[in-house]
C-alpha cells in the first residue's frame, strides 16, 4: 500500500505557453470552447504547475500495539511465519501482565492474513471479548491476554518514529534517560492493584541526593546536571531488571521493587545502592567529586478494599523514612516505623 502527495508550485516566467480558451457559437444554441496556444509575456503573469512528490512512496508494515497494560504503547513489529506471545522473555513479543501465561498464544502471519491461536493459556485469549481456540484476527480488533489489550495497525517507519517520540518525550526524563514521574504513578498503580487482588506486599524506595545544592552552588549547574545523569545510569545498572525505577523530581528519585520482597530483604537492597554509590567517582572534565545518598522505604500489605490504600499514601510513608535518614546525619537508609 502507497501513499502520494502532490504539491503544486507557482512559477514566473517573462515569456511562457498557454492554454487560452474562445466561446465558439454552435448549432442548436450550444456553444463550444475552442483551446489555443498563446505565448505570454507579462512579466507578473503567474501559471500553476503540478510537479512530482519529493517524498517518497512509504509502505506500510504490520505492528502488534499495545494499548492497554503495564505495555501501553509499546509496538512489535511482525514478521511472516509464526510468532509466539507471552510474559516469559523467551516468547517472540514479551508482555509485560502476570496475568499472562509464559507462552500465552501464537500469531501466524501470510499474506494479508493473521491468525491467533491460543497456546493452552491458563487465563485464554480473547479477541473482541470471545474465548477463541483458534481464529483469523482483522487489524484494529482488540486483543485480550491477560489483563493486556493488543491490535494489529499498519504503520510505516515515520509513523513509528513520530510515536516512539511521543511515548519517549511523554514518560522519559529528558535529562537523565529513565523513567519520570508520570510514568512511575501509572505503574505504581497497577502494582497496587495487583497487590490488592493477590493481598501481597507493596514497597516504595525514596532516594536523596545528599547536598546536592551544594554541587551545583560549588560546580555550577552543568556538573550538577552530569550528576544526576551519572547517578541515574548506576542505579539503572544495579537495580534488579524487574524494578521500576524513575525520577520523581528534583534530585529526589523514587524506586518500586517487584516480585518477592520483604522488609530486611529491601534493607540489603537500599544498602547496596547506597555503598555502590558512596564508592563512585563523578568526574566531568578535570572536576572530581563523591556524592552519598540517604534512602527511606516502606513495605506494607495493601488492604482488600480499594480506596483504602493509594500508591500516595506508600510514597508518604517512604519520604517519612527518608527524612529520617537525612534528619539522623545522611548516607543511610531508614524504614517506616
Amino acid at each position: 500500500m502507497t501513499n502520494r502527495f502532490i504539491f503544486t508550485k507557482i512559477v514566473i516566467r517573462s515569456s511562457i505557453a498557454a492554454l487560452v480558451a474562445h466561446r465558439i457559437p454552435g448549432p442548436a444554441g450550444q456553444d463550444f470552447l475552442l483551446m489555443e496556444k498563446h505565448t505570454i509575456t507579462d512579466l507578473n503573469q503567474t501559471i500553476f504547475e503540478d510537479t512530482r512528490s519529493f517524498i517518497k512512496d512509504s509502505k506500510l508494515h504490520p505492528y502488534l500495539v499495545v494499548f492497554v497494560g503495564q505495555d501501553s504503547g509499546k509496538r512489535h513489529k511482525l514478521k511472516v511465519g509464526r510468532m509466539t506471545i507471552g510474559r516469559s522473555s523467551q516468547a517472540d513479543i514479551n508482555v509485560e501482565d502476570d496475568w499472562a501465561s509464559r507462552i500465552h498464544c501464537k500469531l501466524h502471519w501470510k499474506d494479508d492474513i493473521f491468525e491467533l491461536e491460543d497456546n493452552d493459556s491458563t487465563n485464554g485469549t480473547y479477541v473482541n471479548t470471545h474465548k477463541i481456540t483458534r481464529i483469523q484476527v482483522l487489524p484494529g480488533v482488540p486483543i485480550q491476554v491477560g489483563h493486556s489489550l493488543l491490535k494489529i495497525e499498519f504503520k510505516d517507519e515515520a509513523e513509528i518514529q513520530l510515536e516512539q517520540n511521543l511515548h519517549r518525550s511523554a514518560f522519559i526524563d529528558g535529562l537523565t534517560g529513565i523513567f519520570n514521574r508520570q510514568y512511575f504513578m501509572k505503574r505504581s498503580a497497577e502494582e497496587l492493584a495487583y497487590a490488592r487482588r493477590h493481598q501481597r506486599p507493596l514497597g516504595v524506595i525514596m532516594i536523596d541526593i545528599d547536598h546536592f545544592k551544594l554541587i551545583n552552588d560549588t560546580y555550577g549547574h552543568q556538573m550538577g546536571d552530569f550528576v544526576l545523569n551519572r547517578f541515574a545510569s548506576i542505579i539503572n545498572s544495579s537495580k534488579r531488571p524487574e524494578d521500576v525505577f524513575a525520577r520523581y523530581g528534583g534530585e529526589e528519585f523514587i524506586l518500586l521493587p517487584r516480585g518477592d520482597i520483604s522488609v530486611e530483604g529491601m534493607r540489603v537492597h537500599c544498602e547496596r545502592l547506597r555503598q555502590t554509590i558512596e564508592t563512585s567517582e563523578f568526574a566531568f572534565g578535570e572536576t572530581q567529586v563523591r556524592i552519598t545518598i540517604s534512602l527511606g522505604f516502606y513495605l506494607g500489605m495493601v488492604p482488600r478494599r480499594e480506596g483504602d490504600a493509594s500508591i500516595d499514601e506508600f510514597i508518604g510513608k517512604a519520604d517519612e523514612a527518608l527524612y529520617r535518614a537525612k534528619d539522623l546525619g545522611r548516607n543511610r537508609t531508614e524504614s517506616f516505623l
